[in-house]
């Protein structure tokens, strides 16, 4: 009998996933899992459980927001001999499930896992962080972060455009120069992001067709300032529509980013704090871990 470990945010997952959990368990023992839960306490005991005991399982089945997602992976990631990893998605937003059409609800997810079968998929490197969906700086990046999970868990996904508004008057360019996979560019950036998604912040991503979480390549947009305010609507036309034909958008699939600013800049990975950097790079390993999709 295979051996699953189940990972359970309760600050995340009470509500989406209390009624069903014992569903959720005698779903997986019916489909051939001997299964042991944990529930977790506080911020980073996931990352520390999946690193030290997730060599003891097939697989490990995580609850939660994309936080705890990324906490998963990154544990399983210092494994020599990494588990499978499950997602049953009970956040805000769940812009990896989005993206990747995994079930918002949970018995479903479960019976997805049961049914399925993993993919190998690409794991993205920060800074020497592991993110599985985004890692981004400038405009609204914070709100992420910042809005209270209280909030979060009241008002969805309506939190952070309430706090997004409360933003905007301290939205100001950081200046950087950015190196990707056959281009270079300085300037003043609003906006800017890697991702291997094809969702951010709940809003989809149709710059392009072909983002693939298997391809081994991230997803580079930058949002330039017009040095002409007159310019302003044509930038901000430019992003709503996700037009990458614009003078103002910058857009690559890149396997490497590295960038430099006068300034360290604050980040958000996979919607938390990131930290703040002046200078560093992001890196993709190909079809790193094995995700049921």
């Amino acid at each position: 009998m295979k051996k699953l470990l189940l990972l359970i945010n309760p600050v995340t997952a009470r509500t989406t996933l209390g009624p069903h959990l014992m569903d959720v368990i005698d779903c997986f023992i019916k489909g051939g899992y001997s299964v042991s839960v944990h529930i977790t306490q506080r911020k980073g005991e996931t990352r520390e459980i999946a690193a030290t005991m997730g060599e003891n399982f097939d697989i490990i089945v995580c609850v939660g927001g994309d936080g705890t997602l990324n906490e998963t992976v990154t544990g399983v990631m210092r494994l020599t001999n990494r588990p499978q990893i499950g997602y049953i998605p009970a956040g805000t937003t769940n812009d990896f499930a989005t993206s990747w059409g995994i079930p918002k609800n949970p018995l479903e997810a479960a019976r997805n896992i049961v049914s399925g079968k993993p993919r190998k998929t690409d794991v993205s490197m920060f800074c020497g962080r592991p993110f599985v969906y985004v890692a981004a700086f400038g405009a609204f990046t914070e709100v992420s972060y910042q809005t209270p999970q209280q909030l979060k868990n009241s008002l969805g996904r309506s939190a952070y455009i309430f706090e997004g508004i409360k933003s905007l008057s301290t939205i100001h360019p950081w200046r950087m120069t950015v190196e990707y996979d056959g281009g270079s560019i300085t300037g003043d950036f609003l906006y800017g992001m890697i991702s291997n998604s094809k969702s951010v912040g709940g809003f989809e991503l149709k710059m392009k067709d072909d983002i693939s979480i298997s391809d081994g390549l991230m997803e580079l947009v930058l949002v330039r300032q017009p040095d002409n305010p007159a310019n302003n609507a044509k930038m901000l036309t430019a992003v709503l529509t996700q037009d990458i034909s614009s003078e103002y958008i910058t857009f690559a699939h890149t396997k490497h980013v590295s960038f430099t600013s006068d300034i360290a800049i604050p980040w958000t990975v996979d919607g938390e704090f990131g930290g703040r950097v002046q200078g560093g790079e992001a890196d993709i390993i190909g079809q790193a871990i094995e995700l049921y999709l």
